[in-house]
Parts: C-alpha cells; structure tokens; sequence
C-alpha cells in the first residue's frame, strides 16, 4: 500500500526533527492535476508551507 510508505517517511521525518506535512487526497489518482479544485488546494497548501517554514 502506498499510504504506508507515506507514513513511514512522515515517522522519519518527524524523528528527524524535520518539518513536514501529509496531505492524503482521498478519491484522488497519483496525480492530482485531473481535477482543477483539489490541483488548486494543493498548490495553495504548498504555498501556505513554504511561507511557514522559509
């Protein structure tokens, strides 16, 4: 299952100290550009981490 790798990597991340965030887009195929809206949310919440952390 490819969740699990997910979180295996958000785990080591976090014991790393390391900033992150995991998004699961349920409903949606490996990529996420088919649907506009979820496209659009991903791109604000990438903008809206990338402010947080830089």
């Amino acid at each position: 299952m490819f969740a699990a790798g997910s979180l295996r990597l958000s785990a080591a991340l976090l014991a790393a100290g390391r900033p992150h965030e995991l998004l699961p887009l349920t409903g949606v195929a490996h990529s996420p550009t088919s649907d506009p809206g979820v496209f659009e949310g991903l791109l604000l919440h990438q903008l809206g981490f990338l402010r947080r952390h830089l």
